[in-house]
């Protein structure tokens, strides 16, 4: 299937698409990319991803989710389990060498609400309210309202009109059909909040890689990347889900879900154990620096020294 790019242009709802830089494609099923390299260069990216490590129900691990995502040509991943960062040092070597750029990222819950935080280095539980995110939060994270206007009280809904000062940037994300959207609010916000727009695909199923994308501008490096998020410099690739796709997902993650509430409730009456700083740092917190890091020695290694004269 050729790459197909058209722009909305009918309706109010459709110069908000175009507003907000939003190109629909026709995504090739084949693994392949089909999109084209603009400005330079152009990573594609997902930074909304969950894996068996953070919540039982799905299929995949970490590494299963990082091959396949290098079999469909990404760049760049966050894998963004619930209060849990799925992050470290051997995890970002493996994606690595398959030439993916893992960002370390948690869909953090705040006062019930769903709020992903990119780059952290500070423990999801002590970020708890958005009091909280608000003295936590430094100029190195990311912020970014997951489905907002979703169905559910775990979607920021209103609240996020409240707390946009903390938010850099709003998803679209993949669930929508022709009919069936509830991205419309959210790209109406980000147009009039001055919020760029950021695709990704949220999946807890395979399935649900590469159905929407986010392609980004910049070089891959952690700090490029996000930087280059709260500058705009991202275009989305998406594409409406079939009805049937749209039913099937729902279902299935319907029932996971209903699964997975049942466990939590049985567990609630475990006693719950505490996370000391010394345990996130160890599995992750502030992982940034180490990863940095190694990126700067990767790149010293690579240039030969120069040579010292008289």
């Amino acid at each position: 299937m050729f790459t197909v790019e058209t722009r909305l242009w009918q309706g109010r709802a459709a110069r908000a698409w175009s507003n907000a830089r939003i190109s629909r494609h026709e995504v090739r099923r084949d693994g392949h990319r089909s999109t084209k390299r603009v400005q330079g260069l152009t990573l594609k990216a997902d930074l909304h991803l969950h894996t068996r490590e953070g919540e039982a129900f799905i299929a995949y691990g970490a590494r299963e989710l990082i091959d396949r995502a290098a079999e469909q040509g990404f760049d760049v991943l966050s894998i963004t389990n619930h209060d849990t960062l799925t992050f470290d040092r051997e995890l970002a070597d493996y994606a690595r060498e398959r030439g993916i750029l893992l960002i370390p990222g948690v869909e953090a819950t705040v006062e019930g609400r769903h709020v992903l935080i990119y780059n952290p280095d500070v423990h999801p539980g002590q970020i708890r309210s958005f009091a909280a995110l608000r003295r936590y939060r430094r100029p190195d994270w990311l912020v970014v309202a997951p489905h907002p206007f979703y169905p559910g009280s775990i979607c920021l809904g209103r609240r996020l009109l409240r707390e946009i000062d903390l938010f850099d940037a709003v998803e679209l994300s993949h669930f929508y059909t022709r009919r069936i959207d509830f991205n419309r609010p959210a790209i109406r916000l980000a147009r009039d909040a001055r919020r760029p727009l950021l695709g990704s695909s949220d999946a807890h199923l395979s399935e649900q890689l590469g159905t929407t994308y986010s392609l980004i501008e910049a070089q891959p490096t952690v700090a490029s990347v996000l930087s280059a998020i709260r500058a705009g410099q991202v275009r989305i690739v998406t594409r409406p889900l079939a009805l049937w796709e749209f039913v099937a997902i729902a279902t299935r993650l319907g029932l996971a879900t209903a699964h997975e509430s049942a466990r939590r409730a049985c567990a609630r009456w475990a006693p719950a154990g505490r996370v000391q700083r010394r345990d996130w740092e160890s599995h992750g917190g502030g992982a940034i620096a180490g990863l940095e890091a190694h990126e700067s020695e990767e790149r010293a290694a690579k240039v030969p020294a120069t040579p010292s004269i008289g």
